[in-house]
């Protein structure tokens, strides 16, 4: 799976990838008196939905680092044109969660999507 932020290759830190492609409409659409549906679309946008593996404090500190500007590049395999392609997105709330705190600590699984500005 190939998946980059800012220039940081999460990839090996990726185990689950979902592309959604959203379809903004503006709020006059709807049903009109007649009963017909009436839609007036404005953009299309992607939202990347990640899944993180486990991982050390060491790779969470990665990760959260390079998502740390809320704002970022994030670079995937786009399933309709099988081409990589950038999107500049800005990120979900980040809620890493520990599974083990010992003389190593592991984080659990952590989901993440990038929604396309």
């Amino acid at each position: 799976m190939y998946f980059v932020v800012n220039d940081i290759d999460l990839s090996s830190f990726v185990s689950g990838l979902k592309v959604g492609f959203e379809t903004l409409v503006s709020e006059n659409s709807g049903r009109n008196a007649n009963g017909d549906t009436v839609i007036d679309v404005i953009n299309q946008k992607k939202k990347v939905y990640i899944t993180f593996r486990h991982t050390t404090s060491e790779e969470m500190r990665t990760i959260l680092n390079a998502i740390g500007s809320y704002v970022v590049t994030a670079k995937f395999l786009n399933p309709t044109t099988n081409a990589l392609e950038s999107i500049r997105a800005y990120t979900g709330t980040p809620e890493p969660e520990y599974y083990s705190i010992s003389d190593r600590t592991i984080f659990k699984p952590m989901a993440l999507n990038f929604i396309e500005l």
